[in-house]
C-alpha cells in the first residue's frame, strides 16, 4: 500500500489520468501534468507503437453578468521542470526551452458555455504541461470550467511512471501461481503426512497471490478507463489495499512461527510464544485496517492534508519493528540450539532461509542506498524506472514466502521431523535408528524426548 501513496506523490496533484474539471477559477494562470508521458510511437516495451496525446475537452462560461473575455490554452513539451508564473501566454509567449507545442484561444462570456477544445499529438517522450489563462478581459472575471482534460500514453491512460507496475504485477501473479501450484501438487501427493504450518504456508501463498492479481487488475482497469488512482481510491484499489495489508500480516506472522521452531524442531509453541504472537498479529492488523480507513477517508477530502494518515501510520510501524526484532531473535535462537544439539539437517533448513532472508535484505539495502544516492542528486534516476523505488519490499516478500515455500515442503517424513531427532554420525548405524528419509540422503533419526516436545 505505502509504494502506490509514494508513486502517486511523486506525481503530486497531477496523479491523475483524465483530469475531471468542475471548478470556478479567478484570472490566475492554471497549469495541469502528469508530469513524464510517453512520445507517439515511442512507448514502452512491449507496447512501442500507439498515438500519444493530450486532450483538452472544456465548456467554459463566465460568471460575471455581461462580461466577455479570452481563453488561451497551451499544450507543450518541456524540457525540464518548469514555473509558468512569469510566462504571459496572453502575449504567445512559450517557457524557455519550449519547442513543440499547440495553442488556441476560446471567446467566453456570461450568455452560455463555449467549448474550448484541444488535441495535441505527443511528439517526444518527457515532460507534457497543459496551461490556462483569461485574456482580454477589462475587469476580474470568474471562470467557469466543466469537462476533462486527458493525457494518454501509447499503451493507454496509466500515467508513464506507472507504467512499471503492470508487467511488475504480472510477474508477481505469475511467479505465486507457479509456487502455488508446486506446493498444492504436494500438498495432493502427501495429504495424510501434512502439518498445521503447510496450510498456513499454502494460505500466505495464496493470499500474496491474490493481491498481486488484485493490483494487476486495478493498473489495467485505471489504464483501460482513465480512472486515476487517487482520490479518492476506487473500490479495485481499496479491495486490493485490503489484501496487502492482510498478506503482510500473515507472512510476518507466519515468518515469525518458523523462525520459533513450529513445524521443524517442535510441533507446538508455548503458551506464552502464542499468545504474543497472536497480540502481535492483532496489533498489526488492527492498526493497518484504522491505517487505511484514514488514507480512504482522507482521499475524498482533498482539503484535509496527510496530517491524520501520517499519524495513523505510526503504529502500524511499530508493530512492524516488533515483527522483525522478535522474527530475528527467534531465528537467531532455533539456530544456535540446533547447532548446540547437532541437528545438520534442521540447522540447513534454517541456514537457507537466513541466507535468502540476508540475500535480499542486502539487495534491499543496496536498492535503497542508491535511491537516497539519487534524491541527492548525486545522479539522475530515469524516469522509466521511477516505479522500481517502491517494490523493494514486494521483491523481499515474495523471496521469504518462495523460500518457505521450498525448504519447508510437504514430504513423506516432514512430520518426523517434528517428532524424532537426528542422530549424531557416531550413533547414526546403531540398533536406535528410527528412520531413513530418502530425500534426505540417509538422515538417521531418533525419537525425540519428551521433555523437548514443547
Amino acid at each position: 500500500m505505502l509504494r502506490r501513496l509514494v508513486a502517486a506523490a511523486w506525481l503530486g496533484a497531477a496523479a491523475s489520468y483524465k483530469w475531471d474539471i468542475s471548478d470556478t477559477y479567478g484570472q490566475e494562470k492554471l497549469s495541469f501534468s502528469e508530469l513524464y508521458q510517453y512520445g507517439t510511437d515511442d512507448g514502452p516495451f512491449p507496447v512501442t507503437r500507439g498515438a500519444s496525446y493530450v486532450l483538452v475537452d472544456l465548456e467554459g462560461q463566465l460568471s460575471n453578468p455581461y462580461s466577455s473575455a479570452n481563453v488561451t490554452v497551451l499544450a507543450f513539451t518541456s524540457p525540464g521542470e518548469l514555473e509558468l508564473g512569469g510566462v504571459n501566454l496572453c502575449a504567445r509567449e512559450l517557457p524557455a526551452g519550449v519547442e513543440t507545442s499547440a495553442r488556441r484561444s476560446f471567446a467566453v462570456d456570461a450568455v452560455s458555455s463555449r467549448k474550448i477544445r484541444l488535441y495535441y499529438e505527443v511528439p517526444t517522450s518527457g515532460l507534457q504541461y497543459v496551461a490556462l489563462q483569461v485574456c482580454d478581459s477589462w475587469a476580474p472575471v470568474l471562470l467557469r470550467l466543466e469537462g476533462t482534460i486527458t493525457f494518454k500514453n501509447p499503451y493507454g491512460f496509466l500515467p508513464a511512471m506507472y507504467f512499471g507496475f503492470l508487467p511488475f504485477e504480472l510477474v508477481r501473479v505469475a511467479s505465486f501461481a507457479c509456487f502455488l501450484a508446486y506446493f498444492f501438487a504436494l500438498l495432493v501427493v502427501h495429504r495424510d503426512k501434512l502439518l498445521p504450518l503447510h496450510y498456513a504456508i499454502f494460505a500466505a501463498a495464496l493470499l500474496a497471490a491474490a493481491e498481486a492479481g488484485a493490483w494487476f487488475f486495478s493498473y489495467l482497469s485505471m489504464n483501460a478507463s482513465g480512472a486515476p488512482l487517487c482520490c479518492p481510491f476506487p473500490s479495485h484499489v481499496i479491495a486490493a489495499m485490503t489484501l496487502e495489508f492482510l498478506r503482510r500480516t500473515l507472512t510476518r506472522a507466519l515468518l515469525l512461527v518458523v523462525s520459533l521452531g513450529h513445524g521443524v524442531v517442535r510441533a507446538s509453541l508455548t503458551t506464552r510464544e502464542a499468545l504474543g504472537v497472536a497480540l502481535l498479529l492483532l496489533g498489526y492488523l488492527v492498526s493497518s485496517i484504522v491505517a487505511t480507513v484514514t488514507k480512504v477517508e482522507e482521499s475524498s477530502d482533498l482539503h484535509s492534508g496527510s496530517k491524520a494518515s501520517t499519524t495513523s501510520d505510526l503504529p502500524v510501524l511499530f508493530f512492524d519493528l516488533c515483527f522483525l526484532v522478535w522474527i530475528y531473535m527467534a531465528l537467531v535462537g532455533t539456530m544456535d540450539a540446533l547447532k548446540d544439539d547437532k541437528q545438520t539437517y534442521k540447522l540447513a533448513m534454517y541456514t537457507k532461509l537466513a541466507y535468502t532472508i540476508g540475500a535480499f535484505v542486502g539487495l534491499v539495502s543496496v536498492l535503497t542506498a542508491v535511491i537516497f544516492a539519487s534524491r541527492l542528486e548525486l545522479f539522475d534516476w530515469p524516469w522509466q524506472l521511477y516505479w522500481l523505488q517502491t517494490v523493494s519490499l514486494e521483491i523481499l516478500n515474495f523471496a521469504v514466502i518462495a523460500a518457505v515455500t521450498v525448504i519447508w515442503k510437504p514430504t513423506e517424513h516432514a512430520q518426523l521431523l517434528v517428532t524424532m531427532q537426528q542422530l549424531s554420525t557416531d550413533d547414526a548405524a546403531g540398533p536406535a535408528s528410527a528412520a531413513d528419509d530418502d530425500d534426505d540422503e540417509g538422515l538417521e533419526l531418533a525419537e525425540t524426548a519428551p521433555k523437548d516436545l514443547v
